[in-house]
């Protein structure tokens, strides 16, 4: 005997609305790419180094904030609080990561990238 239940077009619509602003950031790094690689001289090892650090800072940080969150106790929940934050700081980091300049050296923009570059989410 199996129950069936339906999501509400409402609550999938939400839904849709929250994961593309989730994956808005990192098309738009992968768009970036042709940017970095083409008109502001970064070579194309750089670009893998670019991809490779958040995901490794992932891989440690993930972990330490999902115990972090899932033992939090707070009156506005276990996570409403992380996912503020969070938004405030993907903001932040988009606007940074616009702020290239074919003026500046490879290495400034390089950190630059950096800084904006592990709040991506996967």
């Amino acid at each position: 005997m199996s129950i069936t239940s339906k999501v509400p077009m409402g609550q999938k619509i939400a839904f849709g609305f929250g994961m593309l602003a989730n994956q808005m950031f990192p098309a738009v790094i992968s768009i970036f790419i042709v940017v970095l690689v083409q008109n502001l001289g970064f070579p194309g090892w750089m670009w893998g180094v670019v991809s490779l650090v958040p995901r490794l800072f992932d891989a440690i940080t993930d972990p330490i904030m999902g115990f972090i969150s899932d033992n939090t106790k707070s009156k506005w929940g276990r996570r409403k609080q992380y996912v503020l934050l969070g938004a405030v700081i993907m903001g932040i980091s988009f606007i940074i990561m616009w702020q290239l300049y074919k003026d500046n050296t490879v290495d400034y923009n390089l950190s630059l990238i950096h800084i904006s570059e592990p709040t991506r989410p996967y």
